[in-house]
């Protein structure tokens, strides 16, 4: 259990884990397992505290992904982010549709990075959750 969610898995997936600006990609549910429970993640139920949303993230398309001025591809481009950058989520918006690691999607994130504010697709961001519940919308 992780809070009150079950952690599901699949044996041949890769899990992407990240504390305190550590990153760790680990194979399979056996060793997301132990990495979450060497993070304190898993637990038994006993505390109500509840941390506020950590709004950081990082990109996660292998390529990286160019930061746009507005929430389309053909907007102007403000940087280029590469593969694991950490960014910080603002808020999230519909766009038109864009693909990515996650799939395809018409979720676009406001994010912030080195000074830097512009739109990425939400599928070329790893937000490890639905990003409605680590920002809201714009």
């Amino acid at each position: 259990m992780l809070g009150s969610r079950t952690l599901r898995v699949p044996s041949d997936s890769d899990v992407v884990v990240i504390r305190n600006g550590y990153t760790w990609t680990v194979p399979g549910a056996v060793g997301a397992v132990a990495v979450l429970v060497l993070l304190g993640a898993v637990r038994g139920g006993g505390s109500s505290h509840t941390e506020p949303p950590n709004r950081e993230a990082v990109v996660a398309e292998a390529v990286g992904v160019a930061l746009r001025a507005e929430p389309r591809s053909d907007a102007a481009k403000v940087v280029d982010l590469p593969y694991n950058r950490q960014v910080t989520i603002v808020c999230h918006t519909d766009g038109p549709a864009a693909g990515g690691w996650g799939g395809t999607s018409n979720v676009w994130d406001r994010i912030t990075v080195d000074g830097a504010t512009g739109y990425a697709p939400d599928v070329a961001i790893n937000t490890h959750v639905t990003v409605a519940r680590i920002a809201p919308r714009c």
